[in-house]
């Protein structure tokens, strides 16, 4: 009930705010049951709230970093709230993972960032392999989302979001092997630049940084991806 009225702030704020400056596109494309490894770029603070809000499911639980948990105040019981749970960031967090392999067993949808932190110069770095393991070993569809324009809106240090065009586009879902097809491993980080070359396909080209090549990068990893 709390999770569904946050959402609903965050999508009245939004358009509120962002009347005539706002958009989504390709909310046809998301499952609307079933696991889903919900994978977006990150270069706002208002990205985590936003993401959840514009998903057409109200069965998402989103990783956030741990600091936010570190204290029991009103920061962490929004979190909470807001269907988040704590995560330690570059690290092997076993009790995360748990808990994000069990939302993903439950049919549930799971919103993380590759990137493993907000980027604050705009464009695509190098993905940490954590989102390739947990797409892996889960077996679930991965959602490609791309996030224009919501550093410009609110930067590091904003006090108040500037209206500039802002746009959440969701892609078309799909699946990463554990082995490609000589039957040799994929491993964990071809798999999280996989998924980061389907999010930088839904950005302008100048946000996809490290994912630019993308001929390049579509001819080495094309083997990561499971047909159809």
């Amino acid at each position: 009930m709390m999770f569904s009225f946050l959402c609903w702030v965050m999508r009245f704020v939004t358009g509120t705010y962002l009347i005539g400056c706002f958009r989504v596109t390709g909310r046809e494309q998301v499952p609307r049951r079933g696991p889903l490894l919900v994978c977006a770029n990150h270069a706002s603070t208002i990205d985590p709230p936003m993401v959840p809000a514009f998903l057409p499911r109200r069965d998402s639980w989103s990783m956030a970093k741990s600091e936010y948990f570190a204290k029991k105040n009103f920061t962490s019981w929004i979190f909470t709230k807001y269907h988040a749970f704590p995560v330690r960031r570059h690290s092997a967090d076993r009790r995360a993972l748990t808990r994000a392999f069990d939302e993903l067993k439950a049919g549930h949808a799971l919103i993380l960032y590759p990137e493993g932190t907000r980027v604050e110069s705009g464009g695509l770095v190098k993905a940490e392999p954590g989102a390739g393991f947990i797409a892996q070993l889960s077996g679930a569809p991965v959602l490609p989302v791309a996030l224009i324009g919501t550093r410009e809106c609110f930067h590091k240090g904003s006090r108040l979001p500037r209206r500039v065009p802002v746009e959440l586009r969701f892609g078309r879902p799909f699946k990463v092997r554990k082995r490609a097809p000589d039957g040799s491993r994929i491993d964990r980080q071809e798999a999280a630049d996989a998924i980061m070359l389907r999010i930088a396909e839904l950005l302008p080209e100048a946000m996809r940084g490290e994912y630019a090549d993308l001929i390049g990068l579509r001819h080495r990893l094309d083997h990561v991806y499971e047909p159809g």
